[in-house]
């Protein structure tokens, strides 16, 4: 197990307590945010010790004018449709492969995207999309402009799954249905 609080004071990790998910932030009193490899590693150790997705900020804080940010999330996982009203997401892969989903507003499955290691992909706005990784783990930076607001900077439709079964349902079908 890797002791994270010294892995966050020598990365200069500062957690957001509030976030839902696992979520720090790189020094936002250095105006030169750099994420290096060593934050990849500890992103990997992070995930390898504990299990559970984790994201660092390069942002400043929630109320930046743009949110930059890098994550590691799990296959195992399931990741809600959402949509955003002003602008898409970016989504650039560091590491392993994604899948990106496009819905209806009745939540009809519409298009299917994979993006690999090297690969920018870029959600429209106002269009209900979902991820889903298709390695073990991806790793990738994700980009949106405007301010972050808890409550409203995504918008979720009223025909997301609502039990462990219907999500692990939902995972099923994004991966299997065809198009």
């Amino acid at each position: 197990m890797i002791n994270i609080k010294l892995k966050l004071d020598s990365l200069n990790l500062i957690e957001d307590k509030k976030a839902k998910s696992k979520t720090f932030f790189l020094d936002p009193q250095d105006n030169a945010r750099r994420f290096e490899i060593r934050h990849i590693k500890f992103l990997k150790e992070y995930y390898s010790s504990l299990k559970r997705d984790i994201r660092i900020c390069l942002h400043k804080d929630i109320n930046s004018i743009d949110q930059n940010m890098v994550l590691l999330q799990s296959s195992k996982n399931y990741y809600p449709p959402h949509k955003h009203l002003y602008c898409g997401d970016t989504y650039h892969i560091i590491e392993g492969k994604l899948l990106v989903c496009f819905f209806s507003e009745d939540g009809k499955l519409i298009k299917k995207n994979i993006v690999k290691k090297n690969e920018i992909f870029k959600t429209p706005p106002k269009v209900y999309h979902s991820t889903k990784p298709l390695t073990d783990i991806v790793i990738f930076h994700e980009s949106r402009a405007g301010k972050f607001d808890r409550l409203t900077s995504s918008i979720f439709p009223n025909w997301l799954p609502k039990t462990k079964n219907d999500k692990k349902q939902f995972n099923k079908k994004i991966l299997n249905e065809k198009i």
